[in-house]
């Protein structure tokens, strides 16, 4: 049997990622036109991530992109997080049960990434416990100083997430807490957009 035509354009027609013989986007494209609603979970579902980074030799996107590519009008939620946190799939989902994708929508709780506002609303840099260091001129030299990362690369004031809030491994840290600086990797365009990590931001 021959191979099947394929629509879109990744690179070497998609078959760097296959399911068997079948690329992953065209399984994609043809789950995503069936379905009543399409979550995108992680950074690279939603927006290509670490796979579309430059010079993304297997031509990889997001999710969005290829429905808008194969005009698929299926409702579109993105879930970004590299990884994301579990309470961001299970909170949508139930907010989906509850409201319906078209309640999300008319109450305009997704933002214009189509991520929840409820989780992606507001900037890291809001809840950092280190903002009081930032508001006081007060930066780390090294990973290992008291004082806001921001020197060092953190991406806490560009990033949209929840995580200081909701914190990682049940409750336990999460990154800053750690003390290493948030990556920004909820936000489109991770990795590119956000490296190095380890630099400062030249624009804020």
């Amino acid at each position: 049997m021959g191979r099947k035509r394929i629509i879109f354009a990744p690179a070497e027609g998609g078959f760097y990622g296959t399911l068997g013989e079948e690329p992953l986007a065209a399984r994609a494209a043809s789950l995503g036109r069936a379905a009543q609603a399409a979550l995108a979970l992680g950074t690279c579902a939603s927006f290509g991530g670490i796979f579309a980074a430059r010079p993304n030799p297997t031509g990889c996107i997001g999710l969005g992109e290829l429905f808008a590519r194969e005009g698929i009008s299926t409702p579109l939620v993105n879930l970004p997080g590299c990884p994301p946190h579990p309470d961001w799939f299970v909170g949508t989902v139930a907010a989906i049960l509850l409201s319906g994708l078209e309640g999300l929508e008319e109450a305009r709780l997704l933002d214009e990434y189509r991520r929840p506002k409820l989780f992606y609303g507001k900037l890291i840099h809001e809840h950092c416990p280190r903002r009081a260091y930032f508001d006081e001129g007060k930066f780390a030299r090294y990973l290992s100083d008291e004082g806001c990362l921001y020197e060092l690369g953190c991406k806490g004031p560009i990033t949209h997430a929840d995580c200081p809030l909701r914190l990682w491994n049940g409750g336990t840290n999460w990154v800053i807490g750690c003390g290493a600086p948030c990556n920004g990797c909820v936000e489109p365009g991770f990795p590119d957009l956000v490296s190095p990590f380890y630099e400062k931001l030249k624009e804020a």
